[in-house]
């Protein structure tokens, strides 16, 4: 449980309650849960499917960000089988997402993201710390 009573909590209240664009990334943001919007509107709407499609997530959290967007975003649909739906909230974010989507698939933002990793972990010294020191101690 997060403190409300701390100078972070506050502040991001503050800046929610006057930036239009902090609520809503507020509500969307996070690793997973713009992905799960998408999956969801187009079908996948199950959370054995949702654990297939969605690369490298863990139930854990899974549960956990399905739970939280259960609040506005998500409805809970109990049948033969649970599934998920969006809801008016929900749907009414999809228009903005597959313009995003076509964004970065127009300045391939994609690659360039990967371009950039793959020169940052080329950058990335793999020896230890400790190694260093004790070679600079030698010396």
């Amino acid at each position: 449980m997060r403190k409300t009573t701390s100078i972070n909590y506050r502040n991001e209240a503050e800046l929610i309650a006057h930036c239009p664009l902090a609520a809503a990334m507020k509500l969307i943001g996070g690793r997973w849960k713009i992905m799960l919007l998408w999956y969801v509107h187009h079908g996948i709407d199950r959370f054995s499917s949702l654990k297939r499609v969605v690369p490298h997530i863990t139930e854990k959290m899974l549960y956990q960000q399905l739970r939280e967007m259960e609040r506005d975003m998500l409805r809970l649909v109990q049948g033969r089988a649970v599934s998920y739906r969006l809801t008016d909230l929900g749907e009414s974010i999809v228009p903005m997402l597959a313009t995003l989507a076509a964004w970065s698939e127009q300045h391939n933002v994609g690659q360039r993201l990967q371009a950039a990793m793959a020169d940052e972990s080329s950058s990335i010294d793999p020896t230890p710390p400790s190694l260093h020191r004790r070679a600079r101690a030698r010396a």
